[in-house]
């Protein structure tokens, strides 16, 4: 210790100025957004010891890597399912606006347009996970499961209960599962392992040697659950007792899932396909044309066309993640929706942290004389109390343009849904913060139909009454300490 204290001054300015150089040379190369690249360089710069430790936990490296990977394998389930039962051209009947969307997300993520056989909205968790488990009950050839939470508790055993019986009766029955979301529920996965099923963790936590090679910060935070190639539901929900009861903290849980029926189905079922071949990490040097690999592998959907095409609502099934060759598309989707907005354009979402393009695209849609609603839950109630303050922060600029925002008060609204118009209708497992958009692995259904746009309209309606509508007046009178707790928490915004 005395040999390092004798060491001159001017040494460890020199040694630190070198090493602010590098740092910074380093986060500018990775070429992140601008405000997230200064984020990381003053975090490295003024806590050196900490922000080093966590750069490398969050380094995208590994996304890198991952990207190499999948663009070697031969078989790639989503590019594969392109053609099944998609649309080739869109309806006449659709509006410009929305083909404009359907082309954004075919360039953006090769996500076909295709048409349901029908389509549910549940409001009610209740009511969403009884429809599950009826349609698991019912499975004779084939159940995929992938989810970022997977509790140890009451549903989590009764779900693991379900499925043990339907591997047992000889239905093939795979289950992906982040492997942060669901820390210790892998002995509980275990079971179904035993019982005949597969079970496989994504992107599994370990200590490693070189702290460069972590996975902790790209998380799959997509819900999927497809039932015999046939039926598919997604949404915000994960599986946990906290939707059909109070939470151990007391807080009440409301989320919002949706059920498809027919072609749609294709989409879930590839992106479930993709996310089981990369956490396996198999089907690198493969034939693809070869049956028994397919077989294995689980990929006869691939190579069966479906029988029949549907005849309902549009919809594209549209995945977003790091290491997909563009890594903004959920962003990208969102954002274009809301700038063709003519008359609504109502959000609700669980962590509200826009990046600037979200944020221009919001205030400008008010100003030309949109009905922009944002719905978001109290910081009370909020399993993130820091998220909420960095959503408040935002709060000034959205007012002032003329949006309305509403805070839910009955309990922790996980909810992740936009409609435009009469037209678009999203759900699916993306909120509307930075994280989802760049760092997540998500999935949003989109659809376009008016029908669905409706009911989505009127389920957001439902939950009005139920929460108090923020006003400029009551935010000029916030004090200062809370304000500088709001302009805190945005300005870490960009590591969240």
């Amino acid at each position: 210790m005395q040999g390092f204290l004798d060491v001159p001054r001017w040494w460890i300015e020199i040694a630190f100025v070198l090493y602010a150089i590098v740092i910074t040379a380093i986060v500018m190369l990775e070429r992140r957004r601008p405000s997230s690249t200064l984020a990381w360089i003053l975090a490295l710069i003024l806590l050196p010891v900490v922000g080093l430790v966590l750069y490398f936990l969050v380094s995208r490296r590994r996304v890198a890597r991952r990207l190499r990977h999948r663009e070697r394998r031969w078989i790639r389930p989503i590019d594969a399912t392109r053609g099944l039962a998609s649309m080739e051209i869109c309806p006449d009947d659709l509006p410009a606006p929305q083909r404009g969307l359907v082309h954004l997300a075919l360039r953006t993520a090769a996500a076909p347009l295709r048409r349901c056989e029908r389509v549910q909205l549940y409001a009610s968790p209740a009511e969403a996970f009884a429809a599950m488990e009826e349609a698991i009950r019912a499975a004779t050839r084939a159940i995929c499961l992938e989810f970022y939470i997977w509790r140890d508790d009451e549903t989590g055993r009764r779900w693991i209960d379900l499925l043990c019986e339907r591997a047992r009766a000889g239905v093939d029955v795979r289950l992906l599962y982040d492997d942060f979301g669901s820390l210790g529920s892998g002995h509980l996965l275990r079971r179904l392992r035993e019982a005949g099923g597969e079970v496989v963790a994504f992107a599994p936590l370990r200590l490693h040697l070189r702290l460069r090679r972590s996975r902790l910060n790209f998380r799959n935070h997509r819900k999927i659950l497809t039932i015999d190639g046939a039926i598919g539901f997604t949404g915000g929900l994960n599986i946990g007792d906290e939707y059909l009861s109070s939470a151990p903290d007391g807080r009440r849980w409301d989320d919002l899932q949706v059920r498809v029926e027919g072609n749609a189905v294709l989409g879930l079922d590839a992106i479930f396909l993709e996310d089981w071949i990369s956490a396996r990490g198999e089907a690198v040097g493969y034939d693809p044309a070869d049956p028994q690999i397919a077989q294995r592998l689980g990929l006869r959907a691939l190579y069966t066309a479906p029988q029949r095409r549907s005849t309902g609502p549009l919809v594209q099934i549209i995945p977003s993640g790091p290491d997909l060759p563009s890594t903004h598309t959920i962003a990208a989707q969102f954002t274009a929706a809301i700038a063709v907005a003519q008359r609504i354009c109502w959000i609700a979402t669980p962590y509200f942290v826009p990046d600037e393009p979200l944020m221009l695209a919001l205030v400008t849609a008010a100003w030309r004389g949109v009905d922009v609603r944002i719905l978001v839950p109290s910081p009370t109630n909020n399993d993130a109390r820091l998220v909420s303050w960095a959503a408040r922060s935002y709060y000034d600029e959205l007012l002032a343009a003329g949006c309305r925002i509403f805070e839910y008060q009955l309990g922790m609204l996980h909810a992740k849904c936009m409609t435009i118009d009469d037209h678009v209708a999203a759900v699916g497992s993306a909120n509307m913060d930075i994280r989802s958009f760049y760092l997540n692995y998500e999935v949003t259904a989109m659809f376009y139909d008016p029908i669905v746009s409706a009911q989505l309209a009127e389920i957001f309606s439902a939950h009005l009454p139920h929460s108090v509508e923020i006003r400029p007046v009551q935010r000029s009178r916030l004090s200062l300490p809370h304000r500088l707790g709001e302009a805190a928490a945005r300005l870490l915004s960009p590591l969240l």
